[in-house]
């Protein structure tokens, strides 16, 4: 075994250690596609999605206005009253009068108002054709 051992030793040091260094040389491509196609994989599962679900977060807060109904963060459902830049003002309770400002970024959703076939109230109804004039 150590005669076999001291062969191969040899026999690369004569060759001068080419023999080694041909063989851990290989194209530099073989490399790199696996890693371009694991990118790309990445790029179609991950981040393509999540850019697309912050654009359309994103545009639905800029078109908050009065009169929608919203959920934040924290799981509250309110009517917007008001909007102020990057501020709404809520209305939490309207037989208190209870109203809380938030930050655009914490509306979570902004919910449909309901139509009239949506078994809406009427006194919803009378509230949703006051906001409409």
């Amino acid at each position: 075994m150590m005669e076999f051992c001291t062969t191969t030793m040899l026999h690369l040091l004569a060759q001068g250690g080419e023999g080694a260094a041909n063989q851990d040389a290989g194209n530099p491509l073989s490399f790199l596609f696996p890693l371009l196609i694991i990118v790309g994989i990445f790029y179609l599962l991950i981040f393509r999605p999540e850019s697309k679900k912050r654009k359309a977060r994103q545009s639905m807060v800029a078109a908050v206005k009065k009169g929608d109904t919203v959920v934040t963060t924290g799981g509250l459902k309110a009517g917007v009253k008001r909007v102020d830049g990057e501020e709404i003002v809520v209305v939490i309770d309207k037989d208190k009068d209870v109203k809380a400002r938030f930050l655009k970024a914490a509306v979570l959703e902004v919910l449909p108002v309901e139509g009239p076939g949506d078994g809406a109230s009427a006194e919803t109804q009378r509230e949703l054709n006051e906001r409409a004039r």
